[in-house]
């Protein structure tokens, strides 16, 4: 009778019976097991014990300052009024930036400062734009010829507001011959529409351009998708840590700032402490904590009774499923 009483509860659940006896179907069956499953792995993830947290908010911790170290390294210092160029590339070094922004004028100092290092320089020639084509490029030439890693080509505004975009291209493609292979930033001076912006980008993109610079201004981060051929968009003026840190998420390439030193402690110090937690997020960690003991205890308990269990051969029975029929080994 023992025997016969296995395999009809075998046979029940094979067959696939709700709880209180219903007969289920295939589909009925598979979602009560992927309701049992969700359960299960939501008391697993909920039941953490102290170390695992711990461990999950030292994990966090890292997580943040190598997003942290990878935005500063795609940033650009520039010299404030007043800043002394040795100690700005002093800096831009300990923080691992990508370039230093400098006038043609104090390129060979800074070069001096730099070498070795990994910081480009990045020489801006044009002075405020309103230049003749043929005095920027012989700026780009000599800047080229000087060691210049980067140069930055600053458009006149007046070319801008009349919308004299064949002067633009042609004066960016000649500024483009006279550096070769040194890379080319093209940069717009005042912010604009965004119609007038996005059609300078696509300018600058088919020019041979590798960054195109704007101020910054709400919404700036769109022009993105107006460059092409490998351009990235560079961000200039950017002095508060949240529009750093809010370009840096949005896939920015390059962001200028003269507080590079400030926002880089601030960021560092919100990334060593742990978050603000509210009073639900609170208990639910506590609760977690709680609950992980709990289980652990059951688990230990459990693993004891297991071992002072012994084999009855009477009543303990192994059996599987041949076909239709049940085998007991």
């Amino acid at each position: 009778m023992h025997k016969e009483s296995i395999r009809r509860f075998y046979c029940h659940k094979l067959t696939g019976f709700g709880l209180n006896g219903e007969h289920l179907s295939h589909n009925q069956a598979m979602e009560m097991q992927t309701n049992q499953n969700l359960v299960q792995t939501k008391e697993k993830t909920t039941a953490l014990t102290a170390s695992e947290l711990a461990e999950f908010h030292a994990y966090k911790r890292n997580k943040r300052l190598a997003e942290l170290s990878s935005a500063i390294a795609r940033s650009v210092a520039v010299v404030g009024r007043g800043e002394d160029m040795q100690r700005v590339c002093e800096r831009a070094v300990r923080l691992k930036q990508a370039s230093v922004k400098i006038p043609i004028t104090k390129l060979t100092q800074a070069t001096y400062y730099l070498n070795g290092s990994g910081v480009k320089t990045d020489c801006v020639i044009g002075g405020d734009g309103e230049t003749v084509s043929k005095v920027k490029a012989f700026e780009a030439k000599l800047a080229s010829k000087r060691g210049a890693q980067e140069v930055t080509l600053v458009l006149a505004p007046s070319l801008l507001d009349c919308c004299r975009y064949g002067e633009i291209r042609r004066e960016v493609k000649r500024v483009k011959r006279q550096l070769g292979k040194t890379a080319l930033k093209v940069r717009v001076g005042r912010a604009g529409s965004l119609t007038s912006l996005g059609r300078v980008a696509r300018i600058a993109s088919e020019a041979g351009a590798t960054f195109f610079s704007i101020p910054y201004f709400e919404g700036c981060e769109r022009l993105r998708l107006d460059l092409t051929n490998g351009c990235s968009l560079e961000v200039t003026g950017v002095e508060k840590t949240e529009q750093f840190q809010a370009l840096s998420r949005l896939g920015v390439g390059r962001i200028a700032t003269s507080s590079a030193w400030e926002i880089y402690n601030d960021w560092a110090r919100e990334a060593s402490n742990p978050p603000k937690l509210s009073q639900e997020e609170k208990k639910t960690e506590d609760k977690s904590v709680v609950n992980g003991e709990e289980s652990a205890k059951k688990e230990v308990a459990q693993e004891g009774e297991t071992k002072e269990k012994k084999h009855n051969p009477e009543t303990d029975y192994r059996c599987r499923l041949e076909g239709s029929d049940l085998k007991f080994l």
